[in-house]
């Protein structure tokens, strides 16, 4: 199997990872605008802006894998094509370059998942609990979304390893 094969296989999966994370963010969308015209307590009003929020940011943040992973593809065939070694051992220090923010990623986001635990339990007004949920959802969808990537980088690098020792 060539290794440009794991290139394609590793931007196949953030092709689907983006579709499912866009997806979650267009259901957001959806909830907010529900939220927005039949809310009819303070609270339920009070979830349009957070939602909103969240959910553009999931649905941006899926049509950009989506993209530019799409991109990618085309760009690995050819820079396999012309020298898959060179090719392998750009993608070793591009996946080392990101591999290292998946734990930076999954503190700082545990941490908003509880500072939003906490802002909904300190502001117990309408706005504060909508913040704070919204908080802990946007920081467990982050968390979400690397989890799974995180995993299939570890997949790729080491494929990436394994071709650089033969």
């Amino acid at each position: 199997m060539d290794f440009v094969t794991h290139s394609i296989a590793w931007c196949r999966g953030e092709i689907f990872e983006g579709r499912m994370f866009g997806l979650f963010g267009l259901v957001v969308l959806m909830v907010a605008v529900a939220y927005w015209k039949m809310a009819a307590t303070p609270s339920a009003r009070a979830m349009f802006v957070p939602l909103l929020v969240v959910g553009i940011f999931a649905l941006g943040t899926g049509i950009y894998l989506n993209l530019a992973n799409q991109a990618r593809i085309p760009n690995y065939e050819e820079a396999a094509q012309a020298d898959e070694r060179a090719f392998a051992e750009s993608e070793k220090e591009r996946t080392e370059a990101f591999i290292k923010w998946y734990p930076v990623t999954m503190w700082s986001m545990s941490a908003l998942i509880l500072a939003g635990c906490l802002v909904f339990l300190l502001i117990p007004t309408p706005n504060g609990r909508a913040i704070g949920l919204s908080m802990a959802m946007f920081g467990l969808s982050v968390l979400f979304l690397d989890h799974f990537s995180e995993v299939r980088a570890e997949i790729y690098h080491a494929h990436i390893l394994d071709y650089l020792a033969r």
